[in-house]
C-alpha cells in the first residue's frame, strides 16, 4: 500500500541521518585553575570551556588540584580530580557530572566555605547541557537521591508525588496518561495525540499512546519541561516533556549491585522485588558495559464476590543493556536497548466509596509490553558539538473489559468480553549541532519521525464468533529543521529565540460496524519561541518566556454508532512563562517561582459514546493561569527540606460546556496541589541513617467533558515514611507508603462500557510496607 511504501521509505532516512556523526579528534582548549574547592574549580573550567559541569553539594568543599595547559575538558577533569576519590561522568554533549568513586580514600575539605543549598543539576532536555541555575524555562529535575526516596522501584506515578505539574491517571501500569502544567484533556485512551512528550534520554517513547510506564532503577534523574516545547520537540508537546535520563556505562571501573525487597499492601497480601545492576568495562576507557534487569510484584488488594481476594494483582519485569564506547577524543557512542513487560490479572475499580471490593463480572486482565531500541553519537566536529540519534519504540497494550452491559448495542449478546489490542510503533532520528564559544549560543537541527498506530477492537461472547467492533490505522510521517540562537546582550542578559518548521503528514483509517473513514492530510506549519533571561549574579536567575505546540487533527468518529463521521481539527497552545530562581549558600535556602498563562485553541478532548467506545473530538477553547513554586532549605549537612505548590484556573471558554453543565474546569486537572519532604541524616557507630517524610495533595477535578459523566474524583493526601541505613557497600531500607490508607478515588474510571451506569471508584493503593536489601560490589 502506498502509505506504507511511504513509512518505509521515510525509515531509511532515519539510517541514513544517524550515519552522519563520525569520531573527530578531541576540542582542546587553554585552561588555567588554580588549587581551590571544587564548586570553584568547576565553575573556571566551565568559563573556560564553555562545558557544563555540576557535582552534588556534599562535595562542594573538596579541595581538587590546580590545572594549566592546553587540554580537553575530560583531561582537565582526570588532572583536576586525580587523588580526591572523586570522578566525572559525561553527563550529555558537553556536560559532565562529578560524583564520588566507589572506593574514594580521604578528602581535603575546605571549611571555610559556607555549605550550599544543593547540586547544580546539569539538564540536558534542553538538548544543550546546562545548569539548572541557568536554564531560562519552567522545569523540575528529580536526581537519584529524591528518586530514592520515592522508593527501590518507583514510576511515574511517585514522580508526580514529589514534582510540581506533573500529574498521571491510576489505570494501571503501561495505561496511564501523563498531563503537565494543567493541560489534561480526559482520563481515556483514546486515540488522539499524547499532550506530553515522553523521552528516554533522546529517544522519544510515544506519539499517541500511554506513558508506557517504565520502571526508575538506575536513573541518573527525571527531567521534566514544563510548558509547550514545540520548538525543540514537535507536535504533541502542548503540556511539556517528561524525560527519563539513566545512568551512563562507566569507562573506568567494574561496578555492580543487587537489591531483593519484601513487601506487603494492606487488604492484600505479600509481594517481592528484586533488581540487579552490572558495570563491565570491557576495554578501560574505551568501551563499557552497563546491564539491568528487575521483577517488581504487586499482590493486588481488590476483592471480588465469588472470584475471591487480591483479583488485581501483577508484576511488571525488564531490563536494559547500554553499551558505551569511547572511539577517538571526546567523542562517545551510546547503545541502549530496553524491554519491559506488566501484567495486571485483573482491573482496579469498585462501584462504592471506601470499599476495596466489588460484585463478580467478567475478568478484566492487561499486558503492556514495550521495546526500545537506540543509538546515539555526540562529539566535537570542525568546532561543533555534533549529535546524531536515531531511535525506535514498539509498545503493545492487550486490555480486556467486561463489555456485557453494552453488548447488544455493539451487535452482539452477553455476556462478552471486548478486547482492545494495540499496536504502537515510533521511529525517530536526529541530527543536530551546537556552539558556545562566541557572541551567540546556538543549537541548528533536522529530525524525522514515523509514527504507526494499529488498533482492533473485538467482542468476544461465549459460544459466539469473534465480532469485529472497530479497526483503526495510523501513519504519521513528520519532518522538521529546528533552531535555537542565544545572543548575550550584555555580561548578564540573554536573549534565546528558537523556531520548528515541520511538515506533518497523518494518515488515518477508523472502520466500524455501521461506518468507514479514511483521511489523509498534510499541513506545513512553524512553532516559535522567545526568552528574555537576567543573570543578576551566580545566586539569581529572572527569565520570561513565549513558547508553542500543537497536535494535528484527525478523523472525529460518529457521535452515534448510526451518524457517519468527520475531521476534529488541529489544536494550539500558547504560553507566557516569568520565572525566578534564587538561591543563597549561607542560609542553604533556594527558590524556584514561576508564573504562567495558557491559551488552549480547539482543545482536542476523547468522549465516551453510548455504546462504550472512545471517540475523539474538539471541544472549544481554554486558559490557564497559575502560579508554580518550589522552596528548599538545607540549614546544614543533615537536613533538606523542600516543598512545592502549585495553584492554576484551568477553565474552557466555549464548546461543550452548557447551561445544565457549569462546571468549566479542564478534566483531571486540580486547581490546588502540594507537595513537601523532609529528610534528616546522621552517623550511628559504622551506619549513615537517613530518616525521611513526604506528603503531597493533589485537589478534585472532574472527570471528563462529558455531560453525562461530570463526576469529580477526590482530592488525595498521601504520606510516606522511610528509614535508610548504609555500612560499607550494605544499604537497607524500609518504606511505609500511603501511610494513614486513604481510599479516595483518583483519576481514573473503571470500564467504559458499564461507567455511565453507576459509580466507579479507582481507590488509591492501600498503605503498603516494603523492606529491601542492597548490596554494591
Amino acid at each position: 500500500m502506498r502509505r506504507r511504501g511511504v513509512t518505509w521509505g521515510a525509515r531509511a532516512g532515519l539510517a541514513i541521518m544517524a550515519a552522519c556523526a563520525a569520531p573527530a579528534s578531541a576540542q582542546t582548549v587553554a585552561i588555567d585553575i588554580p588549587a581551590a574547592p571544587l564548586s570553584a574549580a568547576i565553575k573556571v573550567l566551565a568559563e573556560q570551556s564553555g562545558a557544563a559541569i555540576g557535582a552534588p553539594g556534599s562535595l562542594a568543599m573538596v579541595r581538587v588540584r590546580p590545572v594549566r595547559g592546553t587540554l580537553s575538558v575530560a583531561a582537565a577533569l582526570r588532572h583536576m580530580l586525580h587523588g580526591t576519590g572523586l570522578r566525572a561522568k559525561p553527563a550529555g554533549p558537553g556536560a559532565w557530572r562529578i560524583e564520588a568513586g566507589r572506593k574514594a580514600p580521604p578528602v581535603t575539605v575546605d571549611q571555610s566555605i559556607d555549605p550550599p543549598p544543593g547540586p547544580d543539576i546539569i539538564v540536558t532536555a534542553t538538548k544543550q547541557s546546562e545548569p539548572v541555575s541557568r536554564a531560562a524555562l519552567a522545569l523540575s529535575v528529580a536526581d537519584t537521591r529524591t528518586l530514592a526516596a520515592i522508593g527501590d522501584a518507583p514510576d511515574a506515578g511517585g514522580v508526580a508525588t514529589i514534582l510540581n505539574g506533573l500529574s498521571s491517571t491510576n489505570l494501571g501500569s503501561g495505561r496511564d496518561r501523563l498531563f503537565l502544567r494543567g493541560i489534561g484533556d480526559s482520563p481515556f485512551d483514546g486515540f488522539g495525540q499524547s499532550s506530553v512528550s515522553v523521552q528516554l534520554d533522546e529517544a522519544r517513547l510515544t506519539y499517541d499512546a500511554p506513558d508506557p510506564d517504565l520502571r526508575l532503577i538506575d536513573m541518573a534523574q527525571v527531567e521534566l519541561l514544563k510548558g509547550p516545547q514545540g520548538p525543540l520537540y514537535g507536535t504533541g508537546a502542548l503540556g511539556g516533556v517528561y524525560r527519563l535520563v539513566p545512568e551512563k556505562p562507566a569507562l573506568d571501573q567494574i561496578d555492580g549491585a543487587i537489591r531483593l525487597g519484601i513487601g506487603s499492601t494492606a487488604h492484600g497480601g505479600m509481594q517481592g522485588a528484586a533488581d540487579v545492576m552490572a558495570n563491565v568495562p570491557v576495554l578501560s576507557d574505551r568501551l563499557a558495559v552497563r546491564l539491568v534487569a528487575y521483577r517488581v510484584g504487586q499482590s493486588g488488594w481488590i476483592d471480588e464476590v465469588g472470584r475471591g481476594p487480591n483479583v488485581n494483582r501483577g508484576e511488571s519485569s525488564g531490563g536494559r543493556i547500554a553499551i558505551r564506547a569511547r572511539p577517538a577524543g571526546d567523542w562517545t557512542v551510546d547503545l541502549v536497548g530496553v524491554a519491559q513487560g506488566s501484567r495486571i490479572a485483573d482491573s482496579q475499580y469498585v462501584e462504592r466509596r471506601g470499599q476495596l471490593s466489588r460484585g463478580l463480572r467478567l475478568p478484566e486482565p492487561q499486558d503492556t509490553n514495550i521495546r526500545i531500541a537506540s543509538l546515539t553519537a555526540t562529539g566535537p566536529l570542525a568546532g561543533f558539538k555534533v549529535t546524531g540519534v536515531v531511535s525506535t519504540a514498539r509498545q503493545e497494550l492487550d486490555v480486556r473489559y467486561d463489555a456485557s452491559a453494552r453488548a447488544t448495542l455493539l451487535g452482539g449478546t452477553a455476556p462478552a468480553t471486548y478486547r482492545d489490542d494495540r499496536r504502537y510503533e515510533v521511529t525517530n532520528a536526529e541530527l543536530r549541532a551546537a556552539r558556545t564559544d562566541g557572541p551567540v549560543d546556538w543549537l541548528a537541527g533536522a529530525s524525522l519521525l514515523v509514527a504507526d498506530t494499529d488498533a482492533a477492537g473485538d467482542l468476544i461472547a461465549p459460544g459466539a464468533d469473534t465480532l469485529r467492533i472497530l479497526r483503526f490505522r495510523r501513519s504519521v510521517i513528520e519532518a522538521a529543521l529546528f533552531g535555537e540562537a542565544t545572543y548575550r546582550i550584555s555580561h548578564d542578559l540573554r536573549g534565546t529565540l528558537g523556531v520548528r518548521l515541520f511538515r506533518s503528514a497523518v494518515a488515518d483509517e477508523r472502520r466500524e460496524v455501521a461506518s468507514d473513514a479514511a483521511a489523509d492530510r498534510a499541513s506545513l506549519r512553524a512553532s516559535p519561541s522567545a526568552a528574555l533571561a537576567w543573570q543578576a549574579n551566580d545566586r539569581l536567575l529572572l527569565f520570561a518566556r513565549i513558547a508553542s505546540a500543537l497536535r494535528p487533527g484527525g478523523i472525529q468518529a460518529a457521535v452515534r454508532p448510526t451518524d457517519q463521521p468527520t475531521r476534529y481539527r488541529a489544536d494550539t497552545l500558547r504560553a507566557i512563562d516569568l520565572g525566578l530562581r534564587w538561591q543563597h549558600p549561607a542560609t542553604g535556602l533556594s527558590l524556584d517561582l514561576g508564573l504562567f498563562t495558557t491559551r488552549w485553541s480547539n482543545v482536542q478532548a476523547d468522549f465516551l459514546r453510548s455504546d462504550g467506545l472512545v471517540i475523539t473530538r474538539n471541544a472549544g477553547f481554554a486558559n490557564n493561569t497559575g502560579i508554580d513554586t518550589t522552596l528548599g532549605w538545607r540549614p546544614d549537612r543533615r537536613w533538606t527540606i523542600a516543598t512545592g505548590l502549585l495553584l492554576q484556573r484551568a477553565r474552557i471558554g466555549s464548546g461543550v460546556v452548557t447551561v445544565e453543565n457549569p462546571d468549566r474546569r479542564l478534566p483531571v486537572v486540580p486547581d490546588v496541589s502540594a507537595h513537601g519532604e523532609v529528610a534528616y541524616g546522621f552517623d550511628q557507630g559504622d551506619w549513615a541513617i537517613e530518616l525521611g517524610a513526604r506528603a503531597s495533595f493533589v485537589g478534585n477535578a472532574r472527570l471528563s467533558f462529558d455531560p453525562g459523566l461530570d463526576r469529580q474524583s477526590q482530592a488525595v493526601t498521601l504520606t510516606a515514611a522511610s528509614l535508610t541505613a548504609t555500612r560499607g557497600h550494605w544499604t537497607l531500607r524500609l518504606g511505609i507508603d500511603n501511610l494513614f490508607d486513604t481510599r479516595a478515588n483518583s483519576f481514573a474510571f473503571g470500564n467504559p462500557f458499564s461507567i455511565a451506569l453507576g459509580e466507579q471508584i479507582t481507590p488509591v493503593r492501600p498503605r503498603t510496607s516494603a523492606l529491601s536489601v542492597r548490596r554494591r560490589f
